[in-house]
C-alpha cells in the first residue's frame, strides 16, 4: 500500500500534510518528541508550523517539475526499478561487526567479531547460494589504540570490517555489490589521537582476515612503505622513528586499506558496487547545506527574510543552521515528509573529514606524546577517499535511508547501490532496510542474555580453576571466547591442523 499519490493536489496544503503525517506514526512521535524538546516560543503550534513548512517545500518541488520555478528546492527521482530476474546470478556480499561483552568482576573483556554474508541471487541450491563467514578480534590482545577511549571499539571495528571487505573482494572475483551495515566512512575526526597498532596487533588482524598469509603480508609492507615515503613525513617529525618501529597509526591505516578497496574495485569489469547503507541516521548536512540553503537564497531575493521568524514567532531563524538548531528537523525527518515511497534524493558530497587537524597522541611504550597533524588525511591522494550520498524513501512505515558510495568509482554507483538497496530493502517493507545487512548483523550480534548466562558460568569456572591454580592466561581467553561464540562446534575450535 502506498500512502501518497503524487498526483493528488491535496498533498500540497497545510491539511494534506497534516493527513499524511497522522497516518504515519513514527514521523509524528518524532515530531511530538522534537516539540517537548524546542523553546516553549516555538511549542504551542510546532506540529501546525511543520505541516505550513513542509506543504510549502512540496508546492514549491512541485512547480519545479511542472517548468514553473528556474531553481529546483529539491531534485528528486524515481529509484531504479530492478527485479530478482535482472540480477540473476549476482554475487552480493553484506558486512557488519559485532561486539560481545562477558562482565566478571567489573571488568568488562570484549571480543569483536565480523559477520560476512554471501549471497548469489536466483541459486536454488543452499549450499551454493549462501556462506557466512565470522572474522574474531580479542581487544585485550591488541598492544595498541588507547583501551582508555570509548571509541576504542570503533576504531577496531571499523579496522576490522574494511578487512573483511578487502578479504570478501578479493577471494570473490565475481562479487557484484559489496554493502556495509552503517556508513561507508564515519566521521574521521571524532576517531583522531589513538595511540598507534604494533606490528604484532596487525598481524592479529590479518590472521583472520587475509584469503592467504602472503597476500596479508603484501598488504603490511605496502602500507609500511607508503607510510614511509609518503604518509609520515606530512604527518610527524617523527616520521623516521616511526617507519623504524613499523608503527599503524590507526586513521592512516584505515585510510590505506579504504584506499586499497577501491584500488581493487578498479580493476574489476564491471566494477563492483560499493557502499554503506545507514538507518536512522542523524546527520542535517543534506537539510543545511542543499535544502534549506536553496529555500533561504530564494527567500533573500524576494526580499521575504523573514519568513520563518513569522511564520514561528521569532527573531532569530535567519539562517539553515539556527533553523535546524531551534526546530530539532533533520535530514531524514525532513525528508520522510517531503519523499515518496520509491523516490531518492539528489546526490551530494558528504563532508567526513573536516575536523581533521593537529593534535597529539602517545607511541606503544611511551609516556609522552608526539604532534601529529592529521590535515594530509584530507586528501584522497594519501588519505580518506571522498564520498557521495543520496537519501532513499522506501516504506511509508519507516524513515529514508541514506547510501554512501565512493565518488572515484564513477557516477552509476549511486544509482546502482541505490535500486539494489531498495530492492534488498522491499523484502523488509516495515523494517525497509536491506535484508541481507539485517541477516548479518544478526549473526555478527551476540544476545546479551546469552552472554549474562555464560557469564555465570565463566565466573564459577575461573573461581575454581583459580583457587587450584589450574588456569593459564591462554586457557581464560578461550573460555571468554567460548562464552561469545556459544557453542564448540563454532568454526573457531576446529582443529589447528
Amino acid at each position: 500500500m502506498t500512502i501518497f499519490n503524487q498526483n493528488d493536489p491535496k498533498r500540497l496544503t497545510e491539511d494534506g500534510v497534516r493527513e499524511d503525517l497522522q497516518r504515519q506514526p513514527h514521523i509524528f512521535m518524532k515530531l511530538a518528541e522534537n516539540a517537548l524538546t524546542v523553546a516553549e516560543s516555538l511549542r504551542d503550534n510546532y506540529f501546525k508550523n511543520t505541516a505550513s513548512f513542509v506543504a510549502a517545500l512540496r508546492r514549491a518541488i512541485h512547480a519545479a517539475g511542472q517548468g514553473q520555478r528556474t531553481e529546483a528546492i529539491l531534485e528528486t527521482a524515481n529509484i531504479p526499478r530492478l527485479d530478482w530476474e535482472m540480477l540473476r546470478d549476482e554475487v552480493v556480499t553484506f558486512i557488519d561487526g559485532g561486539v560481545g561483552n562477558v562482565q566478571i568482576s567489573s571488568q568488562i573483556p570484549i571480543l569483536l567479531r565480523v559477520g560476512s554474508y554471501m549471497v548469489r541471487t536466483g541459486e536454488r541450491n543452499l549450499a551454493e547460494r549462501e556462506h557466512f563467514g565470522y572474522y574474531p578480534v580479542i581487544l585485550g590482545d591488541l598492544e595498541g589504540g588507547s583501551k582508555e577511549r570509548s571509541d576504542f571499539i570503533d576504531i577496531v571495528r571499523i579496522t576490522a570490517e574494511l578487512l573483511g571487505g578487502l578479504s570478501a573482494l578479493q577471494r570473490t572475483p565475481d562479487l557484484r555489490v559489496l554493502m556495509f551495515h552503517g556508513p561507508l566512512v564515519y566521521l574521521m575526526s571524532g576517531y583522531a589521537g589513538h595511540t598507534p597498532f604494533t606490528e604484532k596487533d596487525i598481524d592479529l588482524f590479518l590472521d583472520q582476515y587475509a584469503p592467504d598469509r602472503e597476500l596479508g603480508q603484501n598488504l603490511k609492507d605496502e602500507f609500511l612503505e607508503q607510510a614511509k615515503l609518503d604518509i609520515y613525513p606530512q604527518m610527524t617529525d617523527r616520521s623516521d622513528e616511526w617507519s623504524e618501529r613499523r608503527i599503524f597509526e590507526p586513521l592512516s591505516w584505515i585510510a590505506f586499506l579504504y584506499r586499497k578497496l577501491i584500488q581493487e574495485a578498479k580493476i574489476r569489469n564491471p566494477r563492483p558496487v560499493i557502499v554503506g547503507v545507514v538507518e536512522r541516521g542523524k546527520l542535517r548536512e543534506f537539510s543545511e547545506k542543499k535544502l534549506l540553503e536553496r529555500v533561504f537564497r530564494g527567500l533573500r531575493q524576494k526580499g521575504n527574510e523573514d519568513y520563518f521568524n513569522k511564520m514561528y514567532g521569532r527573531t532569530d531563524l535567519k539562517s539553515p543552521k539556527n533553523l535546524l538548531d531551534r526546530l530539532g528537523y533533520t535530514d531524514t525527518l525532513l525528508l520522510a515528509m517531503i519523499l515518496e515511497p520509491g523516490q531518492m534524493s539528489e546526490t551530494w558530497d558528504i563532508s567526513k573529514y573536516a575536523g581533521l587537524r593537529e593534535g597529539n597522541i602517545s607511541l606503544p611504550g611511551e609516556a609522552g606524546t608526539s604532534r601529529v597533524n592529521y590535515a594530509p588525511l584530507k586528501s584522497s591522494q594519501i588519505g580518506f577517499p571522498d564520498i557521495q550520498g543520496c537519501y532513499l524513501h522506501v516504506s511509508e512505515t519507516t524513515e529514508p535511508i541514506r547510501i554512501e558510495v565512493f565518488k572515484e568509482l564513477g557516477g552509476n554507483q549511486i544509482t546502482e547501490a541505490a535500486g539494489r538497496t531498495y530492492l534488498y530493502s522491499r523484502m523488509l517493507p516495515g523494517y525497509g532496510f536491506p535484508i541481507g545487512l539485517d541477516i548479518a548483523d544478526k549473526y555478527a550480534h551476540v544476545p546479551n542474555w546469552l552472554t549474562n548466562a555464560y557469564g555465570k558460568l565463566i565466573k564459577h569456572q575461573l573461581g575454581v580453576s583459580l583457587q587450584s591454580g589450574e588456569i593459564s592466561d591462554a586457557q581464560m581467553r578461550r573460555i571468554l571466547i567460548q562464552a561469545i561464540y556459544m557453542t564448540h562446534r563454532d568454526w573457531l575450535f576446529r582443529p589447528n591442523n
